[in-house]
């Protein structure tokens, strides 16, 4: 009974926060900071801290996943794994300045979605007939994280596909961890698994809805606590050209990893370090005008994330809702 109770509790949070990008006019909370999900005291969802310190991490994506530099994109003809490793994105930087030392494999390629992954390659971008796995010599990890592609968006059997490569890695390494990322679009143009997210749970996988929270910001559902800027889609989304006004930018690459990151290892996000987010010394590419200039060239358009990035307040509002959402795990009433 107690645990009923604290189901029920759980549940009735849940149900001030948005789940869709695509909510209609009208409904919610006139008053969107009341639609930030209460986590006090929520003992039901409590992660025990683990550190990343010696482990070894591979992102399986697409441009979803390295556009906003999570990781940093490799070319479709980089094929090999030692070619592949060593990655220093975004995630790998907010381990380092948690004093975790991580080995990172960076297997994101545009366009493509876990068949053409795992399987023969159709995602017409050069690469057609390749298998891509085979190129995976050492399967060996510690944290897999997945982000499927928008070829998937049709798909049925997303938690059925992901079932069977997770086995293929737990036969390596029978500790393997396993993360799923959901990205923007899954909202934004209605994914048809995207009911089915909760599902992977009960394969004992770590999800992460960076999506519904940069969602939730654009649509102003959800306001950033104690925020100077102003939040619109630029804010958080390329617009470089009539077809491409869909893939992260540099904020939400940061939001990603930040937030995989806290999933991952049971931290808070409010107080972590985000200097090196765009300083191109670290690495040459976290610059922001080079990525401004290259990704918002659309018809006079203009992004301000790199003032949110340079607000103290801003940036601590955003790390406050990472941690929510984390806890709040709004995927569970998508239906």
């Amino acid at each position: 009974m107690k645990k009923l109770i604290s189901v029920l509790l759980t549940l009735s949070l849940f149900s001030s926060l948005l789940c869709s990008c695509k909510r209609e006019e009208g409904e919610g909370s006139t008053d969107p900071s009341n639609n930030i999900p209460e986590i006090e005291g929520d003992e039901e969802n409590q992660v025990e801290t683990v550190s990343l310190d010696g482990k070894k991490i591979i992102f399986i994506g697409n441009s979803y996943t390295y556009y906003g530099k999570t990781v940093i994109e490799k070319t479709q003809s980089v094929r090999s794994q030692e070619a592949r490793s060593n990655d220093r994105g975004y995630f790998y930087e907010i381990c380092k300045q948690n004093g975790a030392e991580v080995s990172v494999t960076n297997w994101t390629y545009g366009g493509h979605s876990f068949s053409d992954m795992f399987e023969t390659c159709e995602a017409n971008r050069g690469c057609d007939g390749a298998k891509h796995f085979d190129d995976l010599t050492d399967r060996n990890f510690d944290y897999v994280v997945f982000q499927n592609g928008s070829r998937s968006k049709n798909s049925s059997e997303i938690v059925s596909d992901y079932q069977k490569i997770m086995d293929i890695f737990k036969a390596e390494n029978p500790d393997v961890k396993f993360v799923f990322l959901v990205q923007h679009a899954v909202h934004f143009d209605s994914y048809a698994w995207r009911n089915d997210i909760k599902n992977f749970e009960t394969l004992g996988v770590t999800v992460v809805d960076w999506g519904a929270l940069v969602c939730d910001i654009i649509n102003g559902d959800v306001l950033v606590p104690g925020a100077k800027q102003s939040y619109v889609k630029n804010s958080f989304i390329i617009s470089k050209s009539a077809s491409d006004g869909f893939h992260p930018n540099m904020l939400t690459g940061y939001i990603t990893a930040l937030m995989t990151y806290c999933a991952i290892t049971g931290e808070s996000a409010v107080g972590q370090d985000y200097s090196f987010c765009g300083d191109k010394n670290v690495n040459k590419e976290f610059d922001f005008t080079k990525f401004i200039n290259k990704y918002y060239t659309y018809n006079g358009a203009t992004t301000n994330f790199p003032e949110i990035f340079s607000s103290p307040d801003d940036m601590k509002g955003i790390q406050e809702l990472i941690d929510r959402y984390i806890k709040a795990r709004p995927y569970l009433q998508y239906n």
